[in-house]
């Protein structure tokens, strides 16, 4: 398995940020939170990347906004795994 950087910006009270953090933690994945609520020097560095609300996750660098299970997955490289059990019909 590659190594893989994954940071996750979030705030206080953030329910899509909660899951976002479940998710990864559901398929094993280290991460560092980042948490903008008390922290005008993080918010500022989210910022940075051209995003304004939370969460955001940096997968090597690479932004994915909001929860969204299925770019996380691409995202993270686990689409194949998650999927090479599925049988083609037709």
């Amino acid at each position: 398995m590659k190594h893989r950087n994954v940071e996750v910006y979030i705030s206080d009270n953030c329910i899509q940020c909660e899951r976002v953090m479940d998710q990864l933690e559901k398929w094993n994945i280290h991460y560092n939170v980042k948490n903008i609520t008390n922290s005008p020097a993080v918010l500022k560095e989210m910022q940075a990347h051209s995003i304004y609300s939370v969460p955001l996750v940096l997968i090597n660098g690479e932004k994915v906004h909001g929860f969204q299970k299925e770019k996380l997955q691409q995202t993270l490289g686990l689409t194949n795994r998650l999927y090479s059990t599925r049988k083609q019909i037709g």
